[in-house]
């Protein structure tokens, strides 16, 4: 038990304790207790009521008379507890310390040493504290905490110690080893109530902070939890840029009521949020309806993102369907850059963003893609850095100008969202639609818009080809043509103008 323990046993019956110890010999423990002169009674005749309560109160005896411990989803109302891991090697002491919380509303969860501790949370069980005893066999407490800060830092998951040793040296190795808290046994219930309470507090309000700055964006700025943040902190990584927008959201939200709109953005957002988290990325900022994710890892990431945003959101429509709602569209925009990742505003007010051509460049792309009428548009930097194997459905748009860059820029569109028969199609047309492209840019119109009729002949839905088609007119409107091409274009002179 400990000798801090033993020591307040004893003294609480009237006895002593005293040691009696030789350097390189060993020591010897000699304790007194007084004598009882007469027998002590002891009744046991409670109701079966009272009993049932308490043994609801204390958990029931295992066969292996041990206690079972209370599972965190062992009842309805157990989804809204707290969960509290408690890793002790004595059930006695884990039981000790389930008594003190079972009437707190806690839901507690028991692991019997270090290595079962740390097994339940590698198959993604998350408690929202542990009680940690420090003395146990195979694997010390110590090294439990340490194992789990690789994971989880102290103000997300908060480990309290528990031991018998009462050293200031034992204490500081607790903190040392990462544990936010140290209690020495006998532990005072009170006491630990009031230390679980403050630190789950502290905890939630750092997951609450974390909502609206990510961990991974603290982690960049090399800061631990939101309040080691201060007004300038910046930090330049190269990343993919993700931005998705929902078309004609404004039409869609003049026919909603303000609640109407906030629960239809939610319900969207609570469908392709998830995604981005799947794909190591994180969510920046919402923009209303649109959103900005970060893909710090791989351009692979961002890539597959998007394209399983595209199917969460035809999966949404069949819901939105059945329900009499209209189906709704969205455009994404992939770019890969240097960016700066920060904080800006003043003393009073400051917040995190992302600074950099490469998100402009992004965003650009999505709003392009109401233009072309694909769901998804990526910069050639992002296409050329995929791993081949994702896709084979993307074909080139063109060199593209793009409001705030000098250089054109070479944009794809990636069909593997579209419907089976439409991938086909452009499939199909997918040579003839990039042969139509580079003789538009090397400015032989009369060609261009020859191949890119034939495209709609095939494929009458493909905005891009129509586009390029009405643009190809335009420019022949605009040149000086001999004769021969006014008579190989008899309708030239009653087609309207169309700007790029």
């Amino acid at each position: 038990m400990g000798l801090s323990i033993t020591k307040q046993l004893i003294e609480l019956h009237g006895g002593t304790i005293r040691l009696e110890s030789e350097v390189g010999v060993g020591s010897r423990f000699i304790f007194t207790l007084p004598i009882a002169t007469d027998p002590i009674q002891v009744s046991f005749d409670i109701s079966n009521a009272i009993a049932q309560r308490a043994l609801s109160a204390i958990g029931k005896l295992h066969p292996d008379d041990t206690f079972l411990p209370v599972s965190p989803h062992s009842s309805p109302e157990s989804e809204d507890r707290l969960t509290i891991l408690v890793v002790d090697d004595e059930a006695i002491n884990r039981q000790v310390v389930t008594n003190h919380l079972s009437l707190h509303n806690y839901a507690i969860v028991h692991a019997t040493n270090g290595i079962e501790a740390l097994a339940m949370m590698k198959k993604g069980f998350t408690p929202d504290l542990i009680l940690l005893d420090v003395m146990m066999p195979k694997m010390s407490g110590y090294q439990v905490c340490r194992t789990i800060r690789e994971q989880f830092p102290a103000h997300q998951l908060p480990i309290i110690m528990l031991t018998a040793k009462n050293q200031v040296s034992d204490l500081v190795a607790g903190l040392e080893s990462g544990a936010n808290d140290y209690l020495t046994k006998p532990i005072f219930k009170n006491e630990l109530l009031a230390r679980i309470k403050t630190h789950i507090n502290l905890s939630q309000i750092n997951i609450a902070y974390s909502r609206f700055v990510p961990h991974e964006f603290l982690r960049f700025l090399e800061r631990e939890s939101i309040v080691d943040l201060h007004l300038g902190d910046q930090v330049q990584k190269n990343m993919s840029i993700l931005f998705a927008d929902i078309r004609n959201f404004t039409t869609l939200s003049e026919g909603m009521s303000p609640k109407e709109n906030f629960d239809f953005i939610n319900a969207y957002l609570k469908r392709v949020g998830p995604i981005v988290r799947k794909y190591n990325g994180f969510i920046d900022k919402y923009i209303g309806d649109a959103i900005m994710a970060l893909f710090p890892h791989s351009v692979d990431d961002g890539f597959q993102a998007a394209i399983e945003m595209q199917k969460q959101v035809a999966l949404y429509n069949i819901e939105r369907e059945e329900s009499g709602n209209l189906p709704i569209a969205i455009g994404i925009g992939l770019h890969s850059g240097s960016l700066m990742l920060g904080t800006i505003g003043e003393q009073q007010r400051m917040e995190t963003t992302v600074i950099s051509n490469a998100v402009n460049l992004a965003s650009r792309l999505e709003g392009l893609t109401k233009i072309y009428g694909a769901s998804i548009l990526v910069s050639e930097d992002t296409l050329f850095s995929l791993n081949w194997e994702y896709t084979r459905h993307y074909r080139f748009l063109g060199r593209i100008p793009v409001k705030g860059k000098k250089e054109l820029v070479g944009v794809f569109e990636i069909f593997d969202p579209d419907p089976d028969n439409i991938k086909e199609l452009k499939l199909k047309t997918k040579t003839k639609f990039e042969s139509a492209i580079i003789l538009y840019h090397q400015e032989n119109f009369a060609r261009s818009y020859r191949i890119f009729e034939q495209i709609l002949e095939v494929n009458n839905q493909d905005q891009a080809a129509r586009l390029y088609l009405i643009n190809c007119k335009t420019k022949l409107m605009k040149n000086n043509f001999e004769s021969s091409d006014l008579d190989e274009f008899p309708w030239i002179q009653e087609i309207p103008l169309f700007g790029e």
